[in-house]
């Protein structure tokens, strides 16, 4: 071997470790097989030294289009971005790259395809895919090219053609071709060095596809991430459930959407809606598009399979039009841009919980293809143009991919555990107020018990009292005139309180059943307070304590008598519970609002700090000792509260505690004209 040769071999091996190490470097440093793919066209036309070399991608139909191009000169013109159909690579001869994983080199003028470099035996005219499964390997790797495919390089232009099999996970994932306008020999140096590149290319499309699952895996779980801390916000469930729906419908690119709620004892609104819907075919009835056949069967299926809460049996239909058990539906749909359907129903467990119903528009596609070619008709002979043509499809019906269905399962999980979250809170909070409501009947039950034996025993003994004073002077038992006199008063105070405790129990039951009705009217404060000082002067002398009246207030506008009424009995009970000191009445009118404040105070046996506002309610006394000892019904306050209610305003009962005295505070509205009206 000469000098000059063994250089040569020394410089091309050098060039080919340093092409081979560009290559490898791209893949290594960027993460974009875009970029990658379009370094590598390039590197190998520069060492071919053709007119075109390109990277065609299959596409799951078999067809497939040009994603990466390196062209030199006008001789051939630019294939990027174009579609071809799949009968350009017909499925004999994909499923002969796969099996043979060589090179093709057709040469157009000797008309000859060569798959290998060796010299097996020789197979005239194309194969059927059975022929081509039951052939042999060295049978199929050097035969003559089929006329047509001639026919259809000299229509590209193409003289010589290489074309090298990119794999990916053991399926054939596109092709490496280099064409030329001239015939041209390769060299096997450059023919192997374009099948390490083709297998380094196979890397960088595994490292691609981890990355874009990475990335999607990335994407979904920021997804999840955002609408998850939602479902568990302290927001009204109603409030929650519309903005997940929003988010879902926006997260999976969607049209529109309704969750719809199974019912339950307590239940949510049934049905939430986002976006586009069908037009409603049953006004009267929310759920009426779920309640058809096809969304119940799998709502139904879903809670029978009892399956794990993390597998749904969800059903896409990708044109509802195409569907003959959504055939009844068309007409709902029919206004409407919807075209693709989505139905994933919602269960936890063996419990159906409802289901997710997304929509997608029909939507309108442009595809490049290099020439014309009918999908209708069996083409017998190849396309004599590769000019671009624009294939305008409108109206299609959207597909639905894995990665879709991957994230809308995933925010089903998390949509369909809040859900269950909400149901067992919804029991818990359910359970809670039947356990609250019953325990507050049977307080109520036990404060009735109380009253009616308090009441029995407040009205036996004033009556026992007449009861006595009328024997007395039947029998004319009495000694003088003014025995006389003192057995009526006792009678007639006894017949009086007969009288309060019937009325007592009369306005407590007309209040309650929403029969008290208020008649207003101008009032004189000072002359009203003046009066009620007349009515409790012989108690406060009895008892050696002051009633003191601090009015600034002229005149307030309200009901005459039930004012009276509260006011009096207010007095009594701060006389009844008061043994030394004093009783206050002020009313005064804040300047910071329209009100007027009449406050009853006194220096008594105070109440319980835990016990004040309990005492506004009916049949309610302190305490048993406190019953016995002063009697009562336990309706005056309950009385007082209700009166000044229906009057517009406001009462509130305070004490600092046992023997501390106690403060009753009344609040009426106030208005500045005062004339009735």
């Amino acid at each position: 071997m000469s000098r000059s040769r063994i250089t040569n071999n020394a410089a091309d091996i050098l060039a080919y470790g340093r092409l081979l190490h560009r290559i490898t470097s791209h893949i290594r440093q960027s993460l974009e097989l875009q970029e990658i793919l379009s370094a590598a066209v390039a590197e190998i036309r520069a060492l071919l030294q053709t007119d075109r070399v390109k990277i065609y991608r299959f596409h799951p139909d078999g067809s497939g289009q040009v994603i990466a191009e390196s062209i030199a000169g006008k001789d051939l013109p630019s294939l990027v971005g174009l579609n071809f159909p799949a009968g350009d690579i017909p499925p004999t001869a994909r499923e002969m790259f796969v099996k043979a994983r060589q090179r093709a080199i057709v040469d157009v003028a000797a008309q000859q395809i060569i798959l290998s470099s060796s010299e097996p035996d020789y197979t005239r005219g194309e194969l059927s895919m059975e022929q081509f499964r039951q052939q042999p390997l060295a049978n199929i790797l050097q035969r003559p090219v089929d006329p047509c495919h001639v026919e259809y390089l000299t229509a590209m232009g193409v003289q010589s053609s290489l074309v090298v099999p990119i794999l990916h996970q053991q399926h054939l994932w596109g092709l490496l071709a280099s064409h030329h306008s001239q015939p041209q020999a390769f060299r096997e140096e450059n023919l192997q060095l374009v099948q390490l590149v083709a297998d380094q290319l196979s890397i960088a499309i595994a490292q691609s596809e981890l990355l874009s699952q990475t990335r999607e895996q990335v994407r979904r779980e920021a997804l999840i991430n955002k609408i998850t801390p939602l479902l568990h916000s302290p927001r009204p469930i109603e409030e929650i459930l519309q903005l997940v729906l929003a988010r879902i419908v926006r997260a999976a690119q969607c049209s529109g959407g309704r969750l719809y709620l199974t019912p339950i004892d307590k239940p949510l609104s049934p049905l939430y809606t986002c976006g586009h819907q069908p037009t409603q075919l049953e006004p009267e009835n929310l759920g009426w598009l779920e309640k058809h056949f096809f969304w119940q069967k799998l709502i139904q299926s879903e809670a029978d399979l009892a399956q794990p809460a993390d597998i749904f049996n969800l059903r896409t239909v990708s044109d509802l039009y195409q569907e003959p058990q959504l055939e009844s539906l068309a007409p709902a749909f029919k206004e409407t841009p919807i075209r693709g359907i989505l139905v994933m129903p919602l269960q936890y467990s063996q419990e159906s919980l409802g289901c997710l119903t997304l929509f997608r528009n029909a939507i309108d596609i442009e595809i490049l293809w290099a020439g014309y070619w009918d999908r209708d008709e069996r083409q017998q002979w190849p396309r004599r143009s590769f000019d671009l043509w624009r294939e305008q499809k409108q109206n299609q019906a959207p597909a639905w991919t894995d990665r879709d269905i991957d994230l809308i399962q995933s925010l089903g999980i998390h949509l369909g555990m809040a859900l269950m979250q909400n149901r067992l809170y919804e029991l818990e909070m359910h359970n809670r107020e039947l356990n609250i409501a019953r325990a507050s009947a049977e307080e109520s039950s036990r404060l009735k018990s109380n009253f009616l034996a308090s009441t029995s025993h407040e009205l036996r003994t004033p009556l026992a009292s007449t009861l006595n004073c009328l024997q007395i002077l039947k029998k004319g038992l009495y000694k003088n005139e003014d025995d006389l006199k003192k057995y009526l008063q006792l009678a007639e105070q006894s017949t009086r309180n007969i009288i309060a405790i019937i009325n007592d129990v009369l306005d407590i039951a007309k209040i309650e059943a929403g029969g008290m009705t208020v008649d207003l009217e101008l009032v004189n404060l000072r002359v009203l307070l003046q009066e009620e000082r007349d009515l409790f002067s012989l108690e406060s002398q009895r008892k050696g304590i002051a009633l003191i009246i601090d009015c600034q207030v002229d005149s307030v506008y309200t009901d005459k008598g039930k004012l009276r009424q509260i006011v009096t009995n207010l007095l009594s009970n701060a006389f009844k519970f008061t043994h030394t000191g004093e009783v206050r009445i002020t009313v005064v009118k804040p300047i910071d609002r329209p009100v007027v404040e009449i406050t009853v105070a006194d220096t008594g046996i105070g109440l319980e700090i835990g016990q004040q506002q309990r005492l506004l309610e009916p049949f309610v006394q302190e305490d048993g000792s406190i019953k016995r000892r002063y009697g009562g019904t336990g309706l005056g306050l309950a009385i007082c509260k209700r009166f000044v209610e229906l009057m517009g305003g406001q009462i509130q009962l305070n004490s600092p505690g046992k023997d501390r005295g106690t403060t009753v505070t009344l609040t009426l509205p106030y208005s500045s004209n005062l004339t009735g009206s």
